[in-house]
């Protein structure tokens, strides 16, 4: 296995050899030694061969270049599309390619529903890579009336604001491709009305809007892409929870890709964060595989299976997930630097309502959050939301990771906040929980019914190590 990321070596730590067998889709560059730890100087979305954004894409896939006839991004992309006549991935070169509106999609006449684009024929975009090519929402782009509808959203109503980045259309003979490029947006036109039910979010602020939205039920593989605030969110449930990616009744992969919530740099050296990293939604298949979450300001990695029928499955391989919500969404340059309101203590990674199949295999998870109330943040958590309570859930953990940075007494611990009402709970975490370690050695759940976190003295008394154990909170 070449090792492209320079003092970097490739380090095999899942229990089970098989899962290295040929035919298993891995690509080229490797994984960091120590579980999953990506970087700014070791992304997972750098490449060596070019050959690698395209490697798990389908045969015969159709390629255009983006035609150049035009200053204008929107324009450019429709002619090409318009005229390959069918589906199509269109390439772009190095640069930045911006978008400066929100346009309306569908006949519903909502001024909310609209994209940067949708075009049924686009089956997607193929970059330079995510430090070449960029595609941009640039400042300002809503309309009036837009702005007008954003502030009659209420909480009450529980309907997520639906105006995203862009919409891209998948099936399983065609589904969605995107690799080798950034998503980034600036900051759009300052709101200074909500609803009565959001009177604790700070205003004015820069305006809600969703990141990357890949359509219900569509199959799709994202590979190699940079997120950076490619969203823009206010609190951490509808109307305005927003994520850099969101996917509903999907079958899709997310290769090698970076979810940052902050402004890029390029837009905004201050950094300040913007978004969640990644919505999904009752998804029939949803994997990351090597990528890395970070730096959110209101909500995490966050599954919800509340309108779902059939069990879905969630995998996460050599995943990083750090910096979520632990700053209480603060910007310096907004409200004197205090909280803008909207956040809670969230968990690394949740699932709300599910009773799906869950993976985790060489992950890493930070948790990096000092702030605790009744809603101590853990690296994993299981809810129930609405009226949806479903029973059969199982989670198997593979070797990881896990780290609690503000609480060194139980570093090394994988730690769950788990609701007693969900039945991940009432049928036992020891049967619907399966921890493992990188040897493939099964650890037990520890229930903590303390305050949280438990002392040192209390841990080694009990006889419980990060060796032995995985801590669990109910609440």
């Amino acid at each position: 296995m070449p090792n492209p990321i320079p003092g970097v070596l490739y380090q095999r730590t899942h229990p089970d050899p098989a899962w290295y067998a040929p035919g298993r889709p891995t690509l080229n560059a490797p994984t960091p030694a120590v579980g999953a730890d990506w970087t700014e100087d070791a992304p997972p979305w750098r490449f060596t061969n070019p050959a690698e954004l395209t490697a798990r894409w389908p045969a015969g896939v159709k390629i255009v270049d983006i035609q150049t006839g035009s200053s204008d991004f929107y324009t450019n992309l429709m002619s090409t599309v318009n005229a390959a006549g069918g589906r199509v991935v269109v390439r772009l070169g190095a640069g930045v390619y911006r978008l400066n509106q929100f346009r309306l999609a569908g006949t519903s006449g909502l001024a909310t529903y609209a994209f940067g684009f949708f075009f049924p024929n686009l089956q997607g975009l193929l970059g330079q890579g995510a430090d070449k090519t960029f595609v941009q929402m640039d400042a300002n782009s809503m309309s009036q009336a837009q702005l007008n509808d954003l502030s009659q959203m209420t909480k009450a109503s529980f309907k997520p604001n639906q105006m995203g980045f862009c919409r891209l259309d998948g099936t399983a003979s065609s589904p969605v491709l995107i690799s080798g490029l950034t998503f980034r947006a600036a900051d759009q036109q300052l709101i200074t009305a909500l609803a009565s039910d959001l009177s604790d979010l700070y205003r004015p602020q820069p305006a809600p809007h969703q990141g990357l939205v890949i359509y219900n039920q569509s199959y799709g593989i994202v590979s190699h892409v940079r997120f950076q605030g490619a969203a823009r969110a206010l609190n951490s449930q509808p109307p305005f929870e927003q994520a850099n990616a969101n996917s509903q009744r999907g079958n899709v992969q997310w290769i090698r890709c970076e979810f940052d919530g902050r402004r890029s740099p390029a837009l905004d050296p201050a950094r300040p964060r913007r978004c969640a990293p990644i919505m999904l939604n009752n998804e029939v298949s949803s994997t990351l595989e090597d990528c890395w979450l970070h730096h959110s300001n209101v909500s995490r990695y966050a599954a919800n299976d509340e309108n779902t029928g059939p069990t879905g499955s969630y995998t996460l391989t050599r995943t990083k997930v750090e910096q979520i919500t632990n700053t209480q969404n603060r910007d310096p340059a907004i409200n004197g630097g205090a909280s803008l309101g909207g956040y809670e203590n969230a968990s690394l990674c949740g699932w709300e309502s599910s009773n799906a199949t869950i993976t985790l295999n060489d992950c890493m998870l930070i948790q990096d959050n000092p702030n605790s109330n009744s809603q101590s943040p853990m690296h994993l958590q299981f809810t129930s939301v609405g009226s949806r309570n479903p029973q059969g859930g199982r989670l198997r953990v593979n070797g990881g990771v896990y780290r609690h940075s503000q609480h060194p007494q139980i570093n090394g611990f994988l730690t769950f906040r788990i609701s007693p009402a969900t039945y991940w709970w009432i049928d036992g975490v020891a049967n619907t929980i399966d921890v493992r370690d990188a040897k493939g050695v099964k650890l037990t759940p520890y229930v903590v019914t303390t305050s949280w976190p438990p002392t040192a003295s209390a841990l080694s008394a009990a006889g419980v190590t990060p060796a032995t154990h995985f801590l669990v909170r109910s609440n």
